[in-house]
């Protein structure tokens, strides 16, 4: 009797800053499990501060030190704010210059590229040139021939460009904005590159564990006014559109893979939510929220006989068709 083949998927989502909360649970899983979370699923989807996190943890970079990148670099990330972007503050301008962003990414990544990741990722972004989403992926099937000479830098910038907070993103392929915008959850996207690409005409056995980033529900005041200009909307309407994404994909995976698919977030308190509405905001009580936060999150699941599947698995080595790490001719497929 042949056993069903079986593929994990983990999903993090983006949140700026917020993604301190995903690298403190990721932090607090990998110690657990006493080995690289990476090695644990077959594909790695991430968004926005979740796509840099994907990224890392396909370059098997410990959960440690992808936290400490959040924790130890969220103010040059987040604080490359010229004395005009000050003053413009969302008018003009994004209220964030990207050069901060870059020279971490750079330090960390140097000029790592796509093909030379050990696992499977797939990051999610917006092409602007041709007004379509983009995905960013490893060259996990022959079609893919392209993305694999893409620097990780790149496609981290690309997939981060949130609107309004950072400016747009250029590279080779065209001028990129946040992933947010097209799957701010990647959890869905992840189950449809197994089922379409990965494992097609298998009838697989999918699960996805999604890592959320304590996003705050965007919601509008009883008593505030409805006819809204760009003044008033600034990031709230780029924080309305990723709220509702994470609901509607958390929806939607419940509905299609019920027990197989597990989801790790929280919600923010009132006095908390202070502290972490902002995608931008880097301070003592923000940093000390997502950490306290994510441990708990983690403990929790850990615990949860729910989340035994997800321990137990042993990802294959992922097979490649293109690049440095090639180990599959076409004809193979």
């Amino acid at each position: 009797m042949s056993s069903i083949p079986t593929y994990h998927v983990l999903a993090l989502s983006g949140g700026g800053y917020r993604g301190l909360y995903t690298a403190t649970v990721l932090t607090e899983l990998e110690a657990a499990l006493g080995r690289p979370i990476a090695s644990h699923f077959d594909l790695i989807c991430g968004t926005s501060a979740g796509g840099m996190l994907a990224l890392g943890l396909a370059a098997e970079i410990p959960a440690i030190e992808l936290k400490a990148l959040f924790e130890q670099q969220g103010s040059r990330i987040f604080g490359s704010r010229s004395l005009l972007r000050r003053l413009l503050g969302f008018w003009l301008t994004a209220k964030h210059s990207s050069m901060g962003l870059q020279e971490v990414l750079s330090e960390r990544f140097q000029k790592t590229a796509i093909g030379e990741l050990k696992h499977r990722v797939l990051v999610p972004a917006v092409n602007y040139s041709t007004g379509r989403g983009q995905f960013f992926k490893t060259p996990h099937h022959p079609s893919f021939e392209l993305d694999h000479r893409m620097k990780i830098v790149d496609v981290a910038l690309a997939t981060a460009a949130a609107p309004v907070y950072f400016p747009l993103a250029r590279n080779d392929r065209g001028v990129f904005a946040d992933g947010g915008l097209v799957g701010n959850a990647p959890g869905l996207f992840g189950l449809h590159e197994v089922n379409t690409f990965l494992a097609p005409d298998q009838n697989a056995e999918i699960r996805v564990l999604a890592i959320g980033t304590m996003t705050i529900g965007a919601t509008v005041r009883g008593g505030a006014s409805l006819d809204r200009g760009f003044g008033k909307w600034r990031g709230g309407l780029f924080d309305l559109v990723i709220s509702a994404q994470e609901s509607s994909v958390d929806y939607m995976l419940r509905q299609s893979l019920g027990h197989n698919y597990f989801q790790i977030d929280d919600q923010a308190t009132p006095d908390q939510s202070k502290d972490v509405k902002s995608l931008d905001r880097v301070s003592i009580g923000a940093t000390n929220t997502l950490k306290d936060r994510g441990v708990h999150a983690a403990q929790r699941a850990l615990g949860d006989p729910l989340f035994q599947p997800f321990r137990a698995h042993r990802a294959g080595a992922p097979t490649f068709y293109h690049g440095p790490n090639k180990n599959a001719s076409e004809a193979a497929c």
